[in-house]
């Protein structure tokens, strides 16, 4: 299974504001990839890895990101190993190597059944 989501971000004065389509956060039940993929963004970014965070802390750490399509794209493969909620803050770059964060949008996995 997947879920793609396009991401939109706009700089304006040093502030990147992010927005998704769709909006998440986003339910997984099963081995799911959540492609997250960059769309008229200006000035031109990129995708660096992502900042993860899991609660509860101790769960599995079960999300993989993989970068393709000239960092446009940024896949996470999700095995729903565990009943958990994650962070995710998407980082992206400009052509200048300025880098920005999001506000993390949250997947949730719902466990095996």
């Amino acid at each position: 299974m997947s879920i793609n989501v396009s991401v939109t971000v706009n700089i304006s004065n040093g502030e990147a504001s992010f927005s998704y389509a769709p909006d998440g956060p986003y339910s997984v039940t099963e081995t799911t990839d959540v492609v997250f993929t960059l769309s008229g963004c200006v000035p031109d970014l990129a995708f660096k890895n992502p900042l993860i965070s899991y609660v509860p802390a101790d769960a599995s750490r079960d999300i993989t990101p993989v970068l393709s399509n000239g960092n446009q794209t940024l896949t996470l493969s999700d095995t729903d190993a565990d009943s958990e909620t994650i962070g995710i803050q998407l980082v992206v770059q400009d052509t200048y190597g300025n880098t920005y964060a999001s506000p993390d949008p949250k997947i949730i996995n719902r466990g095996p059944p």
